[in-house]
């Protein structure tokens, strides 16, 4: 009933258009302590079926519903660029940067429907979004619905005036999932886009329908709240007939994943972080470069790239990683009995 009612409410939404005051903020935390924060808009009434909160508006003829994007002129990276890979934000303006231009490339070059995942603010240090987040899933989409509307802003304004008019719609029925729709509306409607903010299961149907009602336009998923890797109830779930329904049951999310992939998402900018053999360690994927990259930092505080391979590296390719360097645990370097990373 959930999901037939959340679609119903999406298809509502071609109806009309409601837009909120726009700016640009600095940082997440300066949308935050606005007048009309993000945070404000994300608790306001939920949107049901025949409640509308935003739109999607119709393309003005066939002309602009079928214009494609040139790439243009930009250049090939250089092995040096390929070899050090896009590096890693320090903060979160340098991440909303980093991320618009990967969606900007990645558009240009036909992607329209594209997953990112973003690092969060928490007491002012980009973090990852793991289970240790204090507040749980409210929390994080706190953080993540003002990072999701600068982001927007952002890509909407890199090819030069302001950004366009972003306004947000929660899709979580039951106020407690922390999912919601930003709709960034430019000056022509061939031009808006579409961001899914904590997309969960549930509204897969409403970013079905978006995907589309958007056509040619740039549909985003927002750091969905399923897993990227597979743990055992994802390989049960695999499984055909009652052991496989079992599993989705359980919390397996590889029916979610497909579904995404199915519908065309591709990966275009995910950033995430991890501890391994005692030090932090951030893996990044960044349009228009074909592989993952892992970083982390020696005891000098330098960055340093680890490594880089076709497919997203796990924990055992980033330990391998730091063994092929030669690097001790952190234990044993910090007891003095393991050389020094430098």
């Amino acid at each position: 009933m959930f999901r037939i009612s959340l679609t119903v409410a999406v298809v509502t939404m071609i109806a009309l258009q409601h837009s909120a005051e726009a700016f640009v903020p600095a940082t997440a935390g300066t949308a935050l302590r606005t007048v009309r924060s993000a945070r404000c808009l994300a608790t306001m009434p939920l949107a049901r079926a025949g409640r509308v909160a935003t739109a999607l508006r119709m393309t003005e003829g066939t002309a602009d519903s079928d214009k494609k994007e040139e790439q243009g002129s930009r250049p090939a990276l250089t092995a040096e660029q390929l070899d050090k890979g896009p590096g890693i934000p320090n903060n979160e303006v340098e991440m909303i940067t980093a991320a618009a231009e990967a969606a900007k490339f990645a558009r240009e070059d036909g992607i329209t429907r594209q997953k990112m995942r973003f690092l969060l603010p928490r007491e002012g240090v980009l973090s990852p979004t793991d289970e240790d987040w204090p507040g749980g899933i409210m929390q994080l989409f706190f953080a993540c619905s003002p990072i999701t509307r600068a982001f927007l802003r952002r890509l909407s304004s890199t090819a030069g005036g302001v950004g366009a008019k972003c306004t947000e719609q929660r899709l979580d029925e039951s106020g407690v999932d922390g999912v919601s729709l930003w709709t960034a509306q430019a000056e022509k409607a061939s031009d808006d886009m579409f961001a899914f903010c904590q997309p969960n299961g549930e509204a897969l149907d409403a970013v079905e329908q978006v995907c589309k009602s958007a056509g040619p336009r740039l549909v985003l998923l927002i750091n969905p709240q399923w897993r990227e890797t597979m743990d055992s109830y994802d390989e049960l779930g695999n499984k055909d007939g009652l052991l496989g329904a079992f599993g989705r049951f359980l919390g397996g999310t590889t029916g979610d994943r497909k579904k995404v992939a199915d519908l065309g998402f591709k990966d275009t900018y995910l950033i995430q972080e991890y501890v391994v053999r005692g030090d932090d360690c951030r893996i990044v994927k960044c349009y228009p470069y074909p592989d993952w990259y892992a970083y982390t930092t020696d005891d000098d505080e330098k960055l340093v790239c680890l490594g880089k391979q076709k497919t997203r590296p796990t924990y055992q390719d980033i330990s391998d990683m730091f063994e092929e360097k030669g690097v001790a645990m952190k234990w044993a370097r910090e007891a003095g009995i393991g050389k020094k990373f430098e």
